[in-house]
């Protein structure tokens, strides 16, 4: 048997990684097919530093498909672009198979939801495999999986008539994948949490959501990793205490989202400055950080709060880190990080007033979900 795997960003390649490390399979030649979301250099070099190691019979980079480069064309002439560029991609894709003996009909595609090109594209045209879904992060299937699921299944079917009906027909036809997403379904699916929405075959993981798992698959990633790593969190660890973790979403280019934290952080330091009071505040960056605002943010806390200041830039998830660090306060937006640690006990996760406001003001439908999602979280 053969059975494929597909990630586009660093922490999708860490949940194959801990599913391959603790779960067990039936035996089969294991491949891997992935590309750095939007050419992020952060994630390409984090999923190189992985990928040699990792133990999969062979790996395919697929960044240079068609189907990534430039639009070049205009309207009238974009869609036949968008046929011949599948076309390209799937003769690409079945030389590749070829030359590895991989038989669709004796193998499993194991990826997340259907949300990025590899594994849209793949789902599309491995139509006889059978199809495996993976948990998108470790704290998924979640609360809030099946709005998530009920709203990019709408997005993808409010199609005109002429698009439904004529070409993507055409598309499927000519180019041999099939991108529809009343298909898209799941033999079976595994969750780390909550029931999966994606199969009526859910299987339950959550057992895998344990501190000593978590060791053992960063005990499987490169030594030189982990002894940067290591290295990185020695200080962290001998700072003061409490020890208080803020988590980042991606910045952005501009400084919009960085002076919201800084009047959220000001605030927290204000209103909970007893329990605060002498901590170390290590800011976590997003993995796939552009880091073009993080630097400033974290200048700009050295300069405005009273704490000891840390960064951790690499972009390995937090889950593995907690080990480790065993922070106090785990302090975060709508972040997937926070059930984790409360879950696990390490720490007190903390939410952002702001963050959360402005998420329940902009998906007032979700209210119920996010309400679900903050058991056992507070709000600061």
């Amino acid at each position: 048997m053969f059975r494929i795997y597909s990630a586009c960003h660093g922490t999708q390649l860490l949940v194959i990684q801990h599913l391959r490390r603790h779960l067990q399979r039936s035996p089969a030649r294991e491949f891997l097919i992935w590309h750095p979301l939007g050419n992020n250099h952060t994630i390409d070099q984090f999923m190189r530093d992985i990928v040699p190691t990792a133990g999969f019979d062979d790996t395919l980079d697929i960044r240079d498909f068609q189907s990534f480069q430039p639009r070049t064309q205009g309207s009238l002439t974009w869609g036949l672009e968008v046929v011949r560029r599948l076309r390209s991609d799937t003769d690409a894709l079945h030389a590749w198979m070829a030359m590895n003996g991989i038989d669709e009909n004796n193998m499993e595609l194991w990826t997340d939801e259907p949300i990025h090109f590899n594994v849209i594209f793949l789902r599309g045209m491995l139509r006889s495999a059978r199809h495996v879904k993976i948990p998108h992060c470790f704290n998924h299937e979640d609360c809030m999986s099946t709005d998530a699921k009920e709203n990019f299944e709408a997005s993808w079917t409010a199609v005109s008539p002429a698009r439904k009906f004529l070409f993507l027909p055409w598309q499927r036809w000519t180019s041999g994948v099939d991108l529809r997403m009343e298909r898209i379904v799941y033999d079976r699916a595994y969750t780390f949490a909550s029931p999966s929405p994606w199969s009526a075959n859910s299987l339950d993981l959550s057992a895998l959501i344990a501190v000593d798992a978590f060791a053992g698959t960063y005990g499987g990633l490169p030594q030189s990793m982990r002894a940067e790593v290591d290295k990185l969190l020695a200080p962290i660890r001998a700072s003061a205490k409490p020890l208080v973790l803020l988590l980042l979403f991606g910045l952005g280019e501009d400084d919009a989202f960085r002076t919201r934290y800084q009047r959220a952080v000001a605030r927290l330091f204000t209103e909970h400055a007893a329990q605060l009071q002498g901590c170390s505040l290590v800011v976590k960056w997003h993995p796939g950080a552009s880091g073009a605002q993080e630097p400033l943010l974290v200048e700009w806390l050295r300069t405005n709060i009273a704490a000891q200041v840390h960064e951790i830039r690499h972009p390995l998830n937090l889950e593995f880190m907690l080990p480790q660090l065993r922070p106090d306060y785990v302090v975060a937006g709508l972040c997937g990080s926070l059930p984790i640690v409360r879950d696990l006990g390490a720490g007190r996760p903390i939410i952002i007033a702001e963050w959360l406001d402005q998420y329940l003001a902009e998906r007032p439908g979700e209210r119920h979900a996010v309400t679900q999602f903050l058991r056992g979280i507070e709000v600061w």
